[in-house]
């Protein structure tokens, strides 16, 4: 009879066990991924988008590789590719990752369509993305979000369009999610959005401190009474580096003697990628950063959402003008500049 209990005892435990194990398994994130044609010891970097963190480090061998890890909350996540030399090549892949098992399969020349299986919030972003061919684009995307509410993939997307979406909606928004997400960076971040005034034009600007790439401190006040051109901007965008090179000289020249400057605000957070692209750019106007980002205070008290995103403001400190994106040749700020200027 001993010996029964005895059995019945190892066999629980040994349930237990397995029972265990499974949790652990479903606590973690395993990648695999199918890179065809793509050569032996290609480097692959996975990058958390939301943390700005590199998560695993891995080699392409007989056409694939694996990751195990962990996240705290799905994340938006990069696979990056490397050659031999270091030097970053085009194939590359955006995907939520979560806490399963996560299988992707893709070709070198196209890798950024590859298929993603196992992942519920890409699926999901897939299912938004498909929303884009529609003539009825914007006002689907949003009902798209309301109904798919309580994840991080749709307040993802939502904190890139909350500045076309009334707080009273965003609030209602914030209401259909649960602690989790509620209380996540993101969730928070949407919440103290909803519930703050936004800075518009004919405000006041709102005080900004950064450093410039010599450490020395600097205030948006120190140089009131002039006309400033606030920008901000990133070495990863494209459009600012367009702009830096191409239109701020050409106003920096036009308006040298009058009371105009230009105060380029950084939201970069390595200061390695600040640094260089500004030497790129050939900056030589005041540049500052506090080196923390979209998630930083001043870019959510001017409730930043994309760059290149610019704001004049006059003599009297008044914001007169915003400007989103830039595009060659079209001068929309000089026109806006001349009007000050007379």
């Amino acid at each position: 009879m001993k010996r029964i209990i005895l059995a019945l005892l190892i066999l629980t435990v040994a349930i237990s066990c397995k029972n265990d194990n499974n949790k652990i398994l479903r606590e973690n994130y395993k990648l695999n991924v199918y890179a065809k044609n793509f050569p032996d010891s290609t480097k692959v970097i996975l990058w958390n988008r939301d943390l700005d963190k590199n998560l695993d480090t891995s080699y392409v061998i007989n056409e694939t590789f694996s990751m195990i890890g962990k996240v705290n909350l799905p994340s938006l996540c990069y696979l990056n590719f490397f050659d031999k030399a270091g030097k970053s090549i085009n194939p590359y892949k955006f995907f939520f990752l979560e806490n399963k098992d996560i299988t992707i399969r893709g070709e070198y020349s196209n890798f950024l369509n590859a298929s993603v299986e196992g992942s519920v919030q890409s699926d999901l972003s897939s299912e938004y993305y498909k929303l884009r061919d529609s003539e009825f684009r914007n006002k689907q995307e949003i009902d798209f979000l309301f109904k798919n509410a309580n994840n991080q993939m749709s307040i993802s997307q939502l904190l890139y369009r909350k500045k076309k979406i009334s707080k009273d909606s965003l609030l209602l928004f914030c209401k259909k999610l649960d602690s989790t997400n509620s209380n996540s960076p993101k969730g928070l971040e949407l919440l103290t959005y909803a519930k703050t005034i936004d800075i518009k034009i004919g405000d006041k600007f709102k005080e900004i401190i950064g450093k410039d790439l010599k450490g020395k401190e600097h205030k948006l006040s120190d140089f009131y009474g002039k006309v400033i051109l606030l920008d901000f901007w990133g070495s990863g965008c494209a459009p600012c580096r367009l702009q830096n090179k191409n239109e701020f000289p050409k106003l920096i020249e036009k308006y040298n003697n009058d009371d105009f400057m230009i105060i380029s605000y950084s939201l970069d957070t390595k200061e390695k990628y600040w640094i260089e692209s500004s030497e790129d750019d050939k900056i030589t106007w005041l540049n500052i950063s506090d080196l923390k980002g979209m998630k930083g205070g001043t870019a959510k008290d001017y409730a930043i959402t994309a760059i290149p995103n610019s704001f004049l403001i006059d003599k009297n400190g008044i914001i007169v003008k915003s400007f989103i994106g830039y595009k060659k040749g079209q001068n929309l700020i000089e026109h806006e500049i001349d009007k000050l200027i007379k």
